[in-house]
């Protein structure tokens, strides 16, 4: 199966060299592949990167350069409209300025990739507003954590104080009290019975 697989792989890859079609493999995840080839494309034309996935957009804001051609992010025909969205990325950079694109990946990061992995009750909206609205302990982790020279001590830390920051928590709280006082004022203002599983631990989702 899987030489079966390389072989088919390596017999579209001539295919598409024969056409004139330039053809990058990717031994592991493709998508910084895909997003460096993109900016080095554009750095001589007007590029367009036809994609579904946030972390494609996301690396964009990254790895672009304002001073290349526009780059554009086009997603596949929303299921309802049947339309396109497109996202001018030099545009987007401009606007968001270079410390928040640069410090987007931390927050993309921490907030996990979709609703499963996601911070109990807490979206990648809300990790994103607060970058991009300079939220001090977002600003200070995101830039912290990207330096080289930080130790693996500090890392459990920088973690720590953010997710405390995105539970609206103090910077003296524990997460452990933070964790029984978000409970407690659920319970408080129900109307209905919560049951445990709606006890923010912090790191998953609420179980089904």
């Amino acid at each position: 199966m899987k030489k079966n697989k390389s072989d088919m792989i390596a017999l579209i890859s001539t295919e598409l060299t024969k056409r004139g079609c330039r053809d990058i493999q990717s031994p592991g995840d493709a998508d910084v592949d895909i997003v460096k080839t993109t900016v080095e494309r554009s750095g001589y034309c007007t590029t367009t990167l036809v994609g579904e996935d946030t972390d494609l957009l996301i690396l964009l804001l990254h790895y672009s350069r304002t001073d290349n051609e526009i780059i554009y992010f086009r997603s596949d025909a929303n299921k309802q409209s049947k339309e396109h969205r497109v996202y001018n990325i030099t545009l987007l950079k401009e606007t968001l300025g270079d410390d928040v694109c640069n410090e987007l990946l931390f927050v993309h990061a921490f907030s996990r990739c979709d609703s499963t992995s996601r911070i109990f009750g807490i979206g990648k909206k809300s990790a994103l507003q607060k970058l991009v609205k300079s939220d001090p302990v977002v600003k200070y982790c995101a830039s912290a954590f990207i330096l080289q020279n930080k130790s693996q001590e500090d890392i459990p830390d920088l973690g720590k104080d953010l997710m405390v920051d995105l539970f609206g928590g103090k910077s003296n709280d524990m997460l452990s009290s933070l964790c029984h006082i978000i409970f407690t004022k659920k319970v408080a203002t129900a109307k209905a019975f919560v049951t445990p599983e709606w006890l923010p631990n912090f790191t998953c989702n609420k179980i089904p």
